[in-house]
């Protein structure tokens, strides 16, 4: 009984990380198209800079 407990709550956990990791990886995916993003225009800003 106590193991079929101990494997339902397993399973629970793992339903229950998954979402979670998915969001995690959203935010991460999205934090790097940020990062890249500002990159991009501060490199812009440099080129325009630079070409006056």
């Amino acid at each position: 009984m106590l193991q079929l407990i101990n494997e339902v709550m397993t399973i629970v956990v793992v339903l229950a990380l998954i979402p979670l990791s998915l969001i995690l990886v959203s935010v991460v995916v999205l934090v790097a198209l940020a990062a890249l993003a500002l990159a991009t225009s501060r490199e812009q800003d440099g080129r325009t800079t630079s070409r006056r």
